[in-house]
């Protein structure tokens, strides 16, 4: 009789568990389907439009990347003559007021080169060295500065000018702005839509950064200014003129609207 009253009061409890169990996650389920709802009403009351803005800028920099490439019987020989080149690059640069925070070292490489037609297996032939350096070049008049610069740098002799593009030392200026104007077309978007629905437009409760795209000025590509100078000269002392940089910039907002 006693066991029998065990069970009972065992077989009471697990239905009370599972009662209880059973209130709270159908509660939870009405309370998330309620959550759902006010979501969907809430998507559904809004206008989302996409602002864009594209413009261009005048660059106030030059860019100038130069790689020199020395052979020697030994890595440290082909390093020196490597350096002595960066060296001589820099007095050019120098004297031209080129500061020497705009002159920034990108790569530096060295290796040695094999002759692999040797049928019993490769044979050692030099070792390179290699450097890249990127210009930046600005100031009153700093497109005007590049071709005395070309023509001062070719006669180190064996420099590659690998490209030449104009930029902007203050991009982030020029996104905010482009950014602003942006978000006004966005604005004006949701304006017009909100008007040809009959509503009216409420405050934005979503704004995105989509996207921006920046093209710098035209790309010089790479001219070997040893040969091309000496067929040349007076090409290399002519004045770049500035081309403008484009600024594209795309931002998503979403309006309530009443």
């Amino acid at each position: 009789m006693e066991k029998q009253t065990t069970n009972w009061f065992f077989l009471l409890g697990a239905a009370l568990i599972l009662a209880l169990t059973m209130f709270f996650v159908g509660n939870a389920m009405i309370r998330s389907n309620k959550d759902n709802q006010q979501t969907s009403q809430w998507i559904t009351n809004t206008i989302s439009v996409v602002g864009e803005w594209k413009a261009s800028v005048a660059p106030d920099m030059l860019v100038i990347n130069v790689s020199i490439s020395e052979l020697a019987a030994s890595t440290e020989l082909a390093q020196t003559q490597a350096n002595d080149k960066v060296n001589k690059l820099k007095e050019i640069l120098k004297a031209a007021d080129i500061a020497d925070k705009d002159i920034k070292t990108t790569n530096v490489n060295a290796y040695p080169e094999y002759d692999w037609s040797n049928a019993n297996g490769r044979k050692l032939l030099w070792y390179r060295a290699q450097q890249s350096v990127s210009i930046n070049v600005s100031g009153e008049g700093f497109w005007e500065k590049w071709g005395n610069i070309v023509t001062q740098i070719s006669k180190i002799g064996w420099v590659n000018v690998d490209n030449t593009y104009f930029d902007l030392k203050d991009k982030i200026t020029a996104y905010q702005w482009a950014r602003d104007k942006a978000f006004a077309d966005a604005k004006t978007k949701a304006e017009q839509l909100a008007k040809a629905g009959g509503v009216s437009l409420g405050k934005p409760v979503m704004i995105t950064d989509n996207n921006v795209s920046y093209s710098p000025g035209p790309i010089m590509y790479a001219k070997n200014l040893w040969a091309w100078v000496a067929a040349d000269t007076a090409t290399a002392s002519n004045a770049l003129s500035p081309w403008e940089t484009e600024v594209t910039i795309n931002v998503n907002v979403v309006y309530e609207i009443k």
